[in-house]
């Protein structure tokens, strides 16, 4: 078994690469990777963990683009994280996103929640704020708890998952506070991953129109993670048909953050995450 979409402190997961790497260890994975959003923090330290504890690890990211005004996800795996080219895009990325929470924020507040940037900022310690950032800051203004739009995320029907939830409702594309991410097409994200040596794949391509996926083949897309706890046997099974059919990767990974971010999706709990993809995955990076 193999989990190529695991995420850590670096971005919004729950835990360090260590301890993913004995959490790993433990349920007898053969692959991992570290795909943390739009950073490389924790890659080091979890090859070298990876390396010490006899598991095979594939340098990721997880990169937030966008295509014909949806938000998608591109995985890039093997990629050349520790690089001044890297560095520089990460900054760029970084940039971009900073302005994008800037106008979030400035759209909740339109919208009747109350939030702060400069707070936001000095909770989430100079990182990029995620989902779970901005709910506990909310939490603590009595103005917000006492919305009924807001409760819904506490102790309401939403409360089962409140981080993903809110960004689902509110944050993702097609929601009131989405902002897009004008810098970051993606058909530029696979040309930059392939620049640092790496393979785009899509994540979770469910979550995207067909017609979508494949343009992004045509435009030099290399994989789909067909395996995912996004996906149930059937879609994993289309899913896995359209890359047969247009000859690009196949990937598993359970994009696992942990119980308290994303409580549904279990640790190392994925049909059909052999570890040949791994091996594909990696020839596919050598260029082989």
């Amino acid at each position: 078994m193999i989990d190529l979409h695991i995420h850590t402190v670096a971005s919004d997961g729950q835990y360090p690469p260590s301890r993913i790497v004995e959490m790993a260890a433990a349920h007898h994975l053969s692959a991992i990777a570290i795909a943390d959003h739009n950073s490389v923090e924790s890659v080091a330290d979890a090859e070298a963990a990876a390396a010490a504890a006899g598991i095979n690890f594939a340098p990721a990211i997880e990169i937030d683009t966008i295509f014909r005004g949806r938000d998608l996800h591109l995985l890039g795996y093997f990629i050349t994280y520790d690089t001044p080219d890297c560095r520089q895009y990460l900054d760029l990325i970084y940039t971009g996103k900073l302005d994008q929470t800037r106008k979030r924020v400035a759209r909740l507040n339109e919208l009747g929640f109350r939030l702060d940037f400069d707070e936001l900022m000095a909770y989430s310690r100079g990182r990029l704020p995620t989902g779970r950032q901005y709910i506990d800051l909310m939490k603590q203004r009595p103005e917000n708890m006492a919305r009924t739009e807001f409760r819904a995320f506490i102790d309401g029907p939403r409360s089962n998952s409140p981080y993903l939830n809110f960004y689902l409702d509110y944050l993702r594309a097609g929601r009131p506070a989405f902002i897009p991410l004008d810098i970051q097409p993606t058909v530029g994200a696979m040309a930059r991953v392939k620049a640092l040596g790496g393979v785009p794949v899509l994540a979770h391509p469910s979550d995207t129109p067909e017609a979508d996926v494949h343009a992004l083949i045509d435009a030099g897309l290399q994989g789909l993670e067909v395996y995912t706890s996004y996906h149930d046997a059937a879609n994993s099974a289309r899913w896995l048909k359209h890359a047969q059919d247009r000859g690009v990767l196949v990937t598993a990974g359970t994009d696992y953050h942990g119980p308290e971010i994303k409580p549904e999706v279990k640790f190392a709990e994925l049909p059909g995450a052999e570890d040949g993809l791994y091996e594909r995955l990696k020839e596919a990076a050598a260029g082989k």
